[in-house]
C-alpha cells in the first residue's frame, strides 16, 4: 500500500517539478475519496532542482524527501522507509498535456489521467490512484521565493529503524 502511495506522490511531484519556477513552496490539503470515506491530509511542500520535500502535519506527522531515492520518515514509528525512485517519467507527457478547458489541463501517463489547474502557478491536481480512489490536492499560500535548500536533504534521528524497499 505504501508503494502505491509513493508512486502517486511521484506522479504529482514530477508534475510539480516541470510546471513550476525554480523554487516552489506551498501549503496543501490532500483528500483521498474511497467509497463513502474521505481521508484528509495537510502539510507543506517544497520543490527545487528536481528535489521535493513534503512535510505532512495532519492527521499525523510524516516527512517525504524525493531526491535520487524516496525517503519516508514517520516520527511516530521512528521509522524511515527508503525506496528507489519509480521509473515513471511523466515529464514528456506533461509537456504534451492538453488544455481542455480554461485553466484545466490533462496529462495521460500509462493509462492514467492526471488533471491539473494551472493559472499562473499550480493550483490543484486530481486523479484516480491505482486502487480506484479519487485523490485531490489543493495548493495555497504558494511562493516562488528561494528557500533554504537544506530542507531538500533527508534528515532524521540516528536511532530510527530503516526499511529498504525495491
Amino acid at each position: 500500500k505504501l508503494r502505491i502511495v509513493l508512486i502517486n506522490i511521484i506522479l504529482i511531484l514530477n508534475l510539480l517539478a516541470l510546471n513550476l519556477p525554480k523554487y516552489f513552496s506551498a501549503d496543501f490539503t490532500q483528500k483521498i475519496y474511497s467509497d463513502n470515506n474521505t481521508l484528509t491530509y495537510k502539510g507543506k511542500i517544497f520543490v527545487a532542482n528536481n528535489k521535493v520535500y513534503w512535510r505532512y502535519t495532519y492527521p499525523n506527522e510524516k516527512e517525504i524527501w524525493i531526491t535520487d531515492k524516496v525517503y519516508v520518515y514517520e516520527p511516530d514509528l521512528m521509522q524511515v522507509t527508503i525506496s528507489k525512485k519509480p521509473k515513471l517519467n511523466i515529464f514528456n507527457a506533461i509537456k504534451n498535456a492538453k488544455k481542455i478547458k480554461d485553466s484545466i489541463y490533462l496529462a495521460k501517463i500509462d493509462n492514467k489521467k492526471i488533471y491539473f489547474i494551472y493559472d499562473k502557478t499550480l493550483q490543484k491536481v486530481w486523479y484516480k490512484d491505482d486502487v480506484g480512489n479519487e485523490v485531490k490536492i489543493n495548493f495555497y499560500k504558494k511562493s516562488a521565493k528561494k528557500f533554504n535548500a537544506a530542507l531538500l536533504k533527508p534528515k532524521f534521528p540516528k536511532d530510527v529503524d530503516f526499511i529498504y524497499q525495491n
